[in-house]
């Protein structure tokens, strides 16, 4: 009670005992009201005179070549933000007076830019300002031209007004943007829509110095959606593109490349029609771009479909094509799947299907390409294609194969399902050339090349390998002798191996299980006649051009066995020296047993000559071959041999009493109807082989000329006659 009784009772403020209370001047909330509205006043007011401001800012700026008319301004200067709507830039000058500026000729139009989070404190005391946001939406540029690059320009930092530190925005966007370039009526290039991010973008010195930003920001994203260009003759159109610099990921959906050139003929320089589904860049830091270098981890291209029209003189090398604007260009790895490469321009025309490709460490540098480590820029390539197509000898031939494979670590080729075939038929590929014409049909089952010096061949152009092997290659060859001789020197020659302007080295060469038939039309029958020769095998040694390993001592050698119409078994052997002037070269082969019948099939209707009967035991064959000649020996041991003269007007059987009468004559006098007669070896009659060459002719057609005079003086006729009958065509 005694406590209560002590509290005040009365309404009077509450006083400490010896002071008075203090009060404030009427005058003083006076002012303070006044600063209230004064303040609200100058709010009011600051939105119309900042937005005049602005756009009387850029007018001076410009030197009234650009008005800027701004829709909405609106300031928070408690959250530190403005938004500005509808904003118009718009050339204001004649065209004379944008010949002598560096500002780009532009119109854009803004829906929106917001700016949130300026430190406003920071801004007085010319610190480093920093912005939370900087947000630019529904934009549309259109740049109707651009000023030449400014080698003395300042960086971007040093052009902020000068009492600014610097600038630090946050985030930086710009969305829904729409862009153009280009003053005709169909832009050079365009964007439909494009959205872009930096991150903790820093605009100051330190910023540009930091190396770990790029374009003073720690990070940058962003995608497009319809761009679309012109580059060199080239309309480039790009579906979809997105960019994330954190993940270092670039990935373009839909790019096509069309020349608005024709692509069937050749020009200056290279013409391209692309079609790429997928392309996918990761690791691209692009922090290396700072010194002008690019350096992804890998590049993968899906399914590109690519016509290519290649210039009339060879382009220069890749690395000095990107040297004026990337210092270095290394790709940790190439991938191109499911790829189709055409070549338009050029008469082989060959097309690829089903590229895989993968190449491990490129370097597109002067560097890279002189590396002796190197191939073609890269570590190692692995290619793998599907089906293959072209023309060799356009358009006389038709090549395709059912697939390639190439492993540069290894040596490695291997090409399968090989068809090579004439486009027309032996007559008319004759009277397309204008003389006789072997007609060539090649299939084979496989073709693999080990060793194979992929080095030697990108820097020198020579063809090194340890060993190519042909499997299962089946060979049909027409011909026709009722044109002329080619009046040019035969290809198909050892001296043509030694002519070739690459060095050639193959230390073997296979031939395996092969078959080799051929036909050809009688120049005075008209009728064609066949032989066969099967399950050949062939191997070469010492195939090369080099002068260091092709001597007299050591040439070409080859050991050759298959069987003649599948019943008559045959080997030979062979000593070549490919670089001697004379064209000089020897060989050997053994024949038999069989029935010299199996010949009928081509010397009926092409010589009008049948054999009978006639039992071969065994044949052997020495000879030496050079440009001018063939000579050697030919022992036949043979028995029971008839032959009979056929006529092309004979009767069904076609014989006359010409015919008739020639053939007893034939056979009784002339022809030796067995070898040897009696017993000992000095009843064998050995042939002589001998034949003139020529060069127009192949140096098979000499070796079965050696062999006609061989088994002619050997069956009994003259030498003279033989040589006369052996070099008919």
């Amino acid at each position: 009670m005694t406590l209560l009784s002590s509290v005040p009772t009365t309404n009077e403020p509450l006083v400490l005992a010896g002071k008075k209370p203090r009060r404030w001047p009427y005058w003083v909330g006076g002012i303070l009201l006044a600063l209230l509205v004064v303040l609200g006043v100058a709010l009011a007011r600051l939105d119309p005179w900042l937005r005049r401001t602005l756009e009387k800012q850029v007018a001076r700026q410009s030197e009234g070549r650009y008005q800027l008319r701004i829709g909405e301004l609106h300031t928070q200067l408690l959250t530190g933000t403005v938004r500005l709507r509808d904003l118009r830039l718009r050339p204001a000058a004649a065209d004379s007076c944008w010949q002598q500026t560096r500002l780009p000729r532009l119109l854009a139009d803004v829906r929106e830019l917001r700016l949130s989070g300026i430190g406003l404190w920071a801004a007085l005391r010319g610190s480093v300002v920093p912005v939370d946001t900087v947000l630019l939406a529904g934009a549309r540029l259109r740049v109707l031209r651009l000023p030449p690059p400014n080698p003395a320009a300042q960086p971007l930092h040093e052009q902020l007004p000068q009492h600014f530190d610097g600038l630090r925005i946050g985030y930086l966007g710009l969305r829904e943007l729409q862009a153009a370039y280009g003053p005709g009526r169909v832009p050079q290039a365009s964007v439909r829509q494009a959205s872009f991010s930096a991150h903790d973008l820093l605009l100051s010195a330190a910023g540009a110095a930091d190396s770990q930003r790029v374009g003073y920001a720690a990070a940058w994203a962003g995608g497009l959606r319809r761009g679309v260009m012109t580059v060199a003759r080239h309309r480039v159109l790009v579906g979809a593109a997105q960019f994330a610099s954190r993940r270092q990921q670039l990935t373009v959906d839909s790019l096509r490349v069309r020349s608005l050139d024709a692509m069937q003929r050749q020009g200056k320089v290279v013409r391209v029609h692309l079609v790429l589904p997928r392309l996918q860049v990761g690791g691209l830091r692009l922090t290396a771009l700072r010194s002008r270098q690019l350096r992804p981890d890998s590049v993968v291209l899906t399914r590109p479909w690519l016509a290519l029209a290649l210039p009339t003189q060879p382009p220069p090398p890749l690395h000095e094509v990107l040297a004026p604007y990337l210092r270095q260009v290394q790709l940790g790895q190439l991938r191109v799947r499911g790829g189709t490469l055409h070549l338009t321009a050029i008469k082989p025309q060959p097309r690829i299907q089903d590229i895989r490709l993968l190449a491990d460490n490129v370097l597109l540098t002067a560097a890279g390409a002189q590396d002796p480590s190197r191939i073609w820029y890269a570590k190692s390539w692995e290619l793998r294609t599907g089906r293959v197509q072209t023309t060799v000898s356009a358009p006389v031939y038709w090549l395709g194969l059912r697939s390639i494979e190439l492993l540069t670590r290894t040596g490695r080729v291997q090409a399968t399902g090989i068809m090579l075939k004439p486009t027309m038929t032996p007559s008319a590929l004759a009277r397309y050339k204008g003389h006789q014409t072997p007609h060539i049909t090649v299939r084979a089952h496989a073709l693999q090349i080990a060793g194979f010096d992929f080095a030697a061949f990108a820097r020198r152009r020579s063809l090194l390998a340890e060993q190519l092997r042909i499997t299962k290659m089946r060979v049909l060859i027409a011909g026709d002798g009722r044109f002329a001789l080619n009046p040019k020197a035969s290809l198909v020659t050892q001296e043509s191996l030694a002519k070739l302007a690459v060095r050639l080295n193959v230390r073997r060469v296979q031939l395996v299980n092969a078959y080799v038939a051929t036909s050809y039309i009688g120049p005075t029958t008209g009728r064609p006649g066949y032989i066969s020769f099967n399950r050949i095998n062939v191997t070469l040694r010492n195939v090369t051009n080099d002068p260091r390993l092709m001597t007299a001592a050591t040439p070409m050698t080859a050991q050759a066995s298959g069987w003649l119409q599948n019943s008559w078994y045959a080997t030979a052997a062979f000593r070549i020296p490919l670089l001697d002037p004379a064209g000089r070269h020897s060989g050997q082969g053994t024949f038999g047993p069989a029935s010299i019948t199996l010949l009928n099939t081509m010397t009926e209707p092409t010589r009008l000559v049948r054999f009978e009967s006639g039992n071969v035991r065994r044949a052997t064959v020495r000879f030496q071959g050079s440009r001018r000649q063939i000579t050697g020996t030919m022992q036949a041991e043979y028995s029971d041999l008839k032959l009979t003269l056929l006529s092309k007007n004979g009767g069904p059987d076609q014989k006359t009493l010409l015919t008739k009468l020639g053939s007893k004559l034939l056979n009784g006098i002339v022809i030796r109807d067995e070898n040897p007669r009696g017993l000992g070896p000095d009843k064998l009659k050995v042939g002589s082989m001998e034949s003139r060459r020529d060069l127009r002719v192949s140096v098979f057609s000499l070796w079965r000329q050696g062999l006609v005079s061989g088994l002619l003086n050997s069956i009994g006729a003259p030498k003279k006659v033989a040589r006369h009958i052996s070099e008919q065509p």
